[in-house]
């Protein structure tokens, strides 16, 4: 096995996920809640560059949800540049385009342009500091004034009983030649269950370990390969990280997991106290990561700020426009937080939520049309943050562009859709209106396949692929004719009635 991967797994594909939090739109609203003005969420015309794009999927799914953004994926595997352009092709994007290169080569290159935005999702912690310093000097060169960058990394404290184990297993268990990547992993986790067993004083000294190695065996295959065996490895003080992009001259601007941005539902009393006497803002943020202790970060950084005043920024607020995401019927109030679980409350909450229901809608229009007096303006935004965060609800872009956006969309749906019949790693459908992506299950996705295709009966389909080896959940002995027919039968009505009518005001059908 040749080491042109410097370390890095190469014989294993990462896995075909979707990063939402890195779409235009969602960095827009992540700079506005950090008090910067930044472009992305208006559907303008802007240049975007995914830094280890891997499969391309992210890359693909913002290039057709936003035809008039020019995107160009990088990564240094040549498999994952192919899967990526087959994906565009089918998808027949002309807006996105992919490249076979190096941080270095990328940087030089005189045909690579200027972007708006920059992303890199799952590359910072996984790279030698040789590529991490060609990294930021290729944003320092590329990346315009005004323009926000995206990284997200495994962080401390959280890592720090899992890192010499991790250190063990990279030096010990990484691929090689005569054993490729997914007998290596196996053998590195029959290591690891090994020394559990043996009661090592380790597991004495580091009682949360057990769990976040359990937590990470149930991910996929692919992904773990990718996170325990690479060489290079390293999580990192937030401080570290702000310290080496400053070289690039970027400003932290805030968490793209909008719910980091809410204090009350993360931190006691004690803890706000602790963190308002705090006057640096590096130590208040490693000071966060210390009393949760983080395990990974997602940050928006920018190139620059102008001065925007609290006026300007609660208008934009008020022209933002979102949509729901999750079906309004069998909502949940409630949601876990690092203090305990809260609700939001009915009476205080429930109409801005009702509104949002009825969206996609602008913050503006939902306080207007709420019959009940609005709740207080930070009670408004920390809602949106929290249902952002959790995944119920995404910023939209303005109305006047859905219709030109429908095309492009459906266009890379439907290969999606395509897909689906051989492979459940497609999690994702475009929507025109968020400028994102919904998650969307295999099955819905097969319904709408067989829809596609014009078939009179999707649940018979359904039934059918429960019943084969194809089929999501299938059990050790297949279920009967019958039993399929009537899990099908119970998940199309579930899918009619549900996700159907969502999916549709989101345009993504």
């Amino acid at each position: 096995m040749a080491d042109w991967g410097s370390g890095y797994v190469t014989d294993k594909a990462y896995v075909h996920d979707f990063c939402r939090v890195q779409t235009p739109p969602m960095l827009a609203l992540a700079a506005l809640c950090g008090g910067v003005q930044a472009t992305g969420g208006a559907g303008e015309a802007l240049a975007y560059c995914d830094l280890g794009c891997g499969q391309g999927y992210t890359a693909n799914l913002i290039a057709a949800a936003n035809p008039a953004v020019q995107v160009l994926g990088v990564d240094f595997n040549p498999s994952h540049i192919a899967n990526a352009r087959a994906l565009a092709q089918a998808a027949r994007l002309s807006n996105v385009d992919f490249r076979e290169t190096s941080f270095e080569e990328i940087a030089a290159d005189p045909t690579t342009p200027q972007f708006d935005v920059m992303a890199m999702h799952g590359v910072f912690s996984w790279i030698s500091a040789k590529n991490r310093r060609a990294l930021v000097a290729l944003i320092a060169r590329r990346l315009k004034p005004g323009g926000l960058l995206y990284v997200s990394y495994d962080c401390m404290p959280g890592w720090a009983a899992v890192a010499p184990l991790r250190r063990i297993l990279a030096r010990h268990f990484a691929p090689r030649p005569g054993m490729a990547s997914p007998a290596a992993l196996e053998r590195a986790i029959a290591y690891y269950d090994s020394l559990r067993g043996s009661e090592a004083r380790f597991h004495r000294l580091f009682p949360n370990v057990d769990a976040q190695i359990e937590r990470l065996k149930k991910m996929p295959r692919a992904y773990l390969a990718h996170e325990l065996l690479t060489r290079d490895w390293e999580a990192f003080s937030f401080g570290d990280v702000a310290g080496e992009l400053a070289e690039a001259k970027l400003v932290y601007v805030g968490s793209a997991h909008l719910t980091d941005g809410v204090d009350r539902v993360n931190f006691t009393e004690a803890q706000q106290t602790l963190l308002a006497g705090l006057d640096d803002p590096i130590l208040q943020e490693e000071t966060r990561d210390m009393l949760l202790g983080r395990q990974f970060r997602r940050d928006v950084f920018a190139k620059g700020v102008t001065a925007t005043s609290q006026a300007h920024l609660r208008a934009r607020w008020l022209d933002t426009r979102l949509a729901m995401t999750s079906p309004e019927r069998g909502f949940d109030m409630t949601f876990e937080t690092p203090v305990g679980k809260l609700q939001l409350r009915s009476d205080v909450h429930g109409p801005l939520i009702d509104q949002l229901h009825k969206g996609p809608i602008t913050v503006r229009e939902a306080i207007e049309s709420s019959p009940q007096p609005a709740a207080n303006w930070g009670s408004i935004t920390d809602v949106i943050k929290i249902l952002v965060g959790r995944g119920d609800l995404q910023p939209a872009l303005p109305a006047e562009g859905d219709s030109a956006r429908t095309a492009s969309v459906r266009a890379f749906n439907n290969a999606v859709l395509a897909r689906a019949m051989d492979s459940p790693e497609f999690g994702y459908l475009a929507s025109p209106v968020t400028g994102g992506g919904v998650r969307v299950d295999r099955l819905t996705q097969l319904y709408l396949f067989a829809q596609m295709r014009g078939l009179a009966d999707p649940a018979e389909l359904l039934a059918k692929l429960k019943q084969g080896a194809a089929a999501p959940g299938d059990d050790a002995t297949p279920p009967t004719i019958e039993a399929a027919r009537d899990f099908a039968r119970k998940e199309t009505a579930r899918i009619e009635s549900d996700v159907v009518p969502l999916l549709r005001k989101l345009a993504v059908v």
